[in-house]
């Protein structure tokens, strides 16, 4: 059965005391005309209930955060580390990628209240995906940021929707040519010609994934990816 919600409960409270209260004072019993004053105002407060949107008092939270901090971090080179440490990006990798995502649809409304700037709540995203553990409870995270929870899950999906729109930009075959210009560095740097030329070579500690788990010693070859596999060596 779905949990139900506080709007739920309050409504079934409602309700029971309207129950209670005919049984003690029988609508038969009043007159017409405070009956209907009576029906008007269990209307009213039904309206008011289901539109009521907090029905717990709400209390200002303190935020003040620090992220604001990846911007002086930003401002000069040597601190660039620091602004790495923060978002996992350089600052001119994140330069590019707000230019990229702060037209897209996901960051336009037709409020009278603006969003957030597109830049804070990329930085915010950034510094959620780089967290693990604790660290990256929405708590944590809406500390950092000087914003409550929601907001914090908010910005995070407006910006991956806004990310993966740009999968067919940067994710795509390519084109001879391109795969020239990879060949003729490989033939400069690694020093791979002939036969070897025409291949796909892996050169970067790629994991070529097993059909299954060998048997004997399976462990050793499990992987972080959650596999079994050999890394691919060429000399």
């Amino acid at each position: 059965m779905p949990s139900q919600t506080l709007h739920d409960q309050v409504l079934r409270a409602y309700i029971l005391h309207l129950t209670l209260r005919d049984a003690l004072i029988p609508p038969e019993d009043l007159p017409l005309t405070e009956l209907l004053l009576r029906l008007q105002a269990d209307m009213e407060m039904y309206r008011a209930i289901k539109n009521t949107r907090y029905l717990n008092t709400r209390t200002s939270i303190p935020k003040s955060g620090s992220l604001h901090l990846a911007w002086e971090y930003a401002r000069r080179p040597e601190h660039h580390d620091l602004f790495i440490q923060m978002l996992r990006i350089s600052p001119h990798t994140f330069a590019v990628l707000q230019e990229l995502i702060k037209s897209h649809a996901v960051f336009q409304n037709n409020s009278n209240v603006p969003q957030t700037p597109v830049d804070y709540q990329l930085a915010v995203c950034l510094y959620r995906m780089g967290r693990f553990g604790n660290a990256s409870s929405l708590p944590d995270i809406a500390c950092v940021a000087g914003c409550s929870t929601g907001s914090v899950e908010l910005w995070t999906h407006r910006c991956i929707t806004a990310i993966q729109s740009l999968h067919d930009m940067f994710v795509r075959p390519l084109t001879l040519e391109e795969k020239e210009v990879e060949k003729d560095w490989i033939d400069q740097h690694m020093g791979f010609r002939g036969l070897w030329r025409e291949g796909w070579i892996m050169y970067d500690g790629t994991i070529v994934v097993l059909y299954a788990r060998p048997g004997m010693e399976g462990d050793a070859y499990y992987t972080r990816k959650c596999n079994y596999g050999l890394n691919l060596q060429v000399s």
